[in-house]
């Protein structure tokens, strides 16, 4: 891991562009809570948008596809739905810049605004700094084997967080999230959200196993570090200390424990129906027990709680 105190230039005098790390998810497994963490860390930089769907940009993955017209006359003219979300986040970037009178933050935006989108405006995202730098895209649990392949060439030493939240309790939170924002209709009608959650766009995001198995094929382990939800419920000092550490950061430097327990980005509340409950532990059963087996303690609990309700 680069020192953060090294110069902000590559050999040769070209700006230094390496990505140094990147959290994939899981969606609504504290990614949110570790963002604002890690950017208010003084050896760390991350891109004052928290989610850059670079590398999930293609209409074949469900998720915001923002970054899919390539040239920059589209995403800041073009009426179609993705080029119309790329100008809300790049207001939205903006806005942070005015309030917060950053000059640093308003040159980001205009990187950020132009160009054509490839690897080196990609790059592009991550100059002027000597810092510890990286991003936070849950959605890159859903990256298949070619795409991961593309980030590894891109960042062949990157360091890889995953955080994991009890795939029942994710796909819930995930449920109530959207019925909040408008996004889903009749949280109550219970086939329509098993549709939702038999829905590519859930099952993705919640399959554990397949992303593991895709990034540990291209990444070594001691390039990955796999966290879980609970221990930001319950630990949060612990787990952070143990990103910064694996971050190659000084853990010392770290927040007020009053930050370390605020929760963001919190669902409205909806209690889990039993039968959805129960159709959710039927789905993730095997997963749950393949999980139990290789991490023991969480998911194992995960697990435990699901047979002791008689769920499976």
């Amino acid at each position: 891991m680069r020192d953060k105190y090294s110069n902000s230039e590559k050999d040769g005098g070209q700006p230094d562009t390496t990505l140094d790390f990147m959290c994939i998810g899981a969606q609504k497994a504290g990614t949110t809570w570790l963002y604002e963490m890690l950017r208010r860390h003084p050896q760390l930089w991350l891109p004052p948008l928290k989610e850059l769907h670079y590398f999930d940009r293609s209409q074949s993955y469900s998720s915001n596809n923002f970054l899919l017209s390539d040239r920059p006359f589209e995403r800041l003219f073009s009426p179609a739905k993705p080029n119309r979300e790329f100008r809300q986040q790049l207001r939205r970037v903006l806005r942070a810049a005015w309030v917060n009178r950053s000059s640093a933050t308003l040159l980001w935006a205009v990187r950020f605004g132009s160009g054509v989108v490839n690897d080196e405006w990609y790059r592009s995202l991550f100059a002027g700094t000597s810092l510890i730098r990286g991003e936070i895209t849950p959605s890159y649990t859903m990256l298949d084997s070619h795409d991961v392949a593309r980030v590894q060439r891109l960042a062949p030493q990157l360091r890889v967080i995953l955080l994991l939240r009890n795939p029942i309790d994710r796909a819930w939170s995930q449920i109530r999230h959207d019925w909040a924002h408008g996004a889903f209709h009749g949280i109550d009608d219970f086939d329509r959200v098993c549709r939702f959650i038999d829905s590519p766009h859930q099952t993705l995001r919640s399959n554990y196993l397949r992303t593991l198995e895709i990034w540990e094929r291209h990444f070594p382990s001691h390039q990955i570090f796999i966290g879980f939800y609970d221990e930001i419920a319950e630990q949060p000092a612990k787990i952070l200390s143990a990103i910064l550490q694996f971050l190659g950061c000084d853990p010392s430097l770290g927040m007020r424990m009053e930050q370390l327990q605020r929760r963001v980005h919190v669902s409205k509340e909806k209690e889990m129906p039993e039968a959805v409950h129960r159709y959710l532990a039927a789905k993730y059963y095997e997963d749950l027990v393949a999980l139990a087996a290789r991490f023991r303690r969480y998911p194992q609990h995960w697990l435990t709680v699901a047979k002791a309700a008689g769920m499976v």
